[in-house]
């Protein structure tokens, strides 16, 4: 098996076109159902008694092996996640006296399944943090801090764990989760058909300003009348920004800066900037009409031909998959460079839960899962010759074996929610610098100064709600060129000051300086 050396990232790729097979299915199902076939948004899995015991001449132990249940995202089937149990408890008995119990969890009913195992305390060791927020649970003491354990049973992963990325996953310094291999950062960009591009005829590292774009879409569009340059996925505009959130709320920093005064976003001059731009392009015919209430995705109207393009992230990966469902090459335009915020890293990790009942043996593996390319391998793509085949064993490439692919695999290959999918196979079609190049877009990522800073919004929560209903009246209206700015934009910020979005900024500002004070 080829290994690989670098802490990766994960591509876009194979997150986006898992979603969409993926979210399709809410049928339950577990090992004890008749019906193992169907894939369990309700949670499945698969007993590891049958697992094969370890060769007693292979430093096994006298004592019984503790078994480490892991509650991932993604669909499987139950003899599909039991032979995965089984495989890796073959490699983690000799190693570290342990066995594997796996329970897959589709994607609609993840964070209930989540929060009721951890609310009622049940045993549970590792989980991933699929739409789960850590702050809670670490608040709620529904998890368990990591540190001490990381740093006695865990020293290879803390190796790999940069400084702004500890910051991101800690809460009082406590290290709370650790980021499976992805992308951990984002920047943004406009993207064209490459053929129209082709036609237009431009150099794409030479556009920098939205007044330079505009020439090139009035270009495309006296080219092509019946299309439109702007098209938007769904009711997403994907804004180019640099932006800091700072979590929920209004009150934003640069990303980019080094300022750390919390700003309203929609007083920011590049906000202006954008949304006048989108009302100019809108009314000269380069907007795709009745904007705001879209109900088609991206992809949609790019393969029916009614857009050429669209602002979108440029994270790794994202724009090769947008390729590839498309079946056309993009033209890529790059209008921010890549920045890396708190829940770029947070936003997906893997914890420790409080109902573990040996959190040193859960670490251990945890540590294996990051070093171990045969557990990894298991854990992102299943079992070989069930779940994969090999295409090149030199390089480590596999595919689906025949009359299987990603609509009924037994084993979802989710790298972005694995612990280390950087030392696993690649997919076919994938670039064989997938993990280089990511981990290269990664440690390039301008860090933002309040990179690990989380607000906590409960002294100010009824203004976010009122402020959260003034910005579904405007915002999107805006940023689809659907209202004219001079005349929406002081009715906006009237209304935003008269929700108590001020008081919400402020309270925002005092906890970062605090929080920058305690981190200096």
């Amino acid at each position: 098996m080829q290994k690989k050396k670098m802490l990766g990232l994960l591509t876009a790729v194979a997150m986006s076109t898992t979603l969409i097979t993926a979210c399709g299915d809410n049928n339950g199902n577990s090992a004890n159902t008749a019906n193992s076939a169907n894939s369990a948004n309700s949670g499945t899995t698969a007993s590891n008694n049958a697992a094969a015991p370890a060769d007693k001449n292979e430093n096994a132990s006298s004592e019984k092996p503790y078994t480490v249940d892991l509650m991932m995202v993604g669909d499987g089937k139950a003899e599909d996640i039991k032979a995965v149990n089984e495989e890796i408890s073959k490699i983690t008995r000799p190693l570290i006296n342990a066995d594997v119990n796996i329970t897959r969890v589709g994607f609609g009913s993840f964070q209930q399944q989540a929060n009721l195992a951890l609310s009622s305390g049940e045993k549970m060791d590792l989980f991933v943090t699929f739409a789960l927020d850590i702050s809670s649970l670490a608040t709620s003491g529904q998890i368990l801090p990591m540190t001490k354990l990381l740093e006695d049973h865990g020293q290879d992963i803390m190796k790999n764990l940069s400084e702004g990325d500890r910051r991101a996953v800690s809460i009082n310094n406590e290290i709370y989760a650790i980021p499976t291999a992805k992308e951990k950062a984002t920047n943004y960009g406009y993207i064209m058909r490459k053929d129209i591009a082709d036609e237009v005829g431009f150099k794409p590292e030479e556009v920098k300003t939205y007044d330079q774009l505009e020439e090139i879409m009035t270009k495309a569009k006296k080219l092509h009348p019946d299309m439109y340059p702007i098209g938007l996925d769904f009711t997403n505009v994907y804004r180019p920004n640099t932006e800091d959130n700072l979590g929920t709320g209004p009150g934003v920093i640069d990303a980019m800066g080094e300022s750390t005064k919390v700003v309203n976003m929609i007083e920011t001059d590049s906000y202006k900037d954008f949304v006048n731009h989108m009302y100019k392009w809108s009314k000269a015919g380069l907007v795709m009409p009745d904007a705001a209430n879209n109900s088609e995705s991206r992809i949609s109207l790019l393969k029916a031909g009614k857009v050429m393009g669209g602002f979108s992230g440029l994270n790794p990966g994202n724009v090769d998959d947008i390729a590839k469902q498309v079946g056309q090459p993009f033209t890529v335009i790059e209008l921010t460079k890549p920045f890396s915020i708190t829940g770029h890293v947070s936003g997906m990790g893997w914890s420790l839960a409080s109902g573990s009942e040996n959190p040193e043996k859960a670490i251990e593996f945890l540590n294996l899962a990051h070093t171990n390319a045969d557990i990894s391998n298991l854990l992102v793509n299943g079992v070989k010759g069930r779940n994969y085949v090999m295409v090149d064993e030199a390089k480590g490439i596999i595919d689906y074996p025949q009359g299987v692919d990603a609509s009924n695999t037994g084993w979802m290959s989710l790298p972005w929610a694995t612990p280390n999918a950087a030392i696993s196979y690649l997919w076919k079609g994938e670039p064989e610098n997938k993990w280089d190049y990511l981990q290269q877009y990664n440690s390039s990522a301008h860090q933002s100064p309040a990179k690990g800073f989380r607000f906590n919004p409960e002294s100010v929560a009824n203004e976010i709600a009122m402020v959260s209903n003034v910005d579904a009246k405007y915002s999107l209206a805006l940023e689809t060129g659907t209202l004219d700015p001079a005349k929406t934009l002081p009715k906006y910020l009237d209304e935003l000051k008269a929700a108590g979005v001020d008081k919400v900024i402020a309270e925002k500002q005092k906890q970062l300086d605090e929080w920058l004070a305690a981190n200096k």
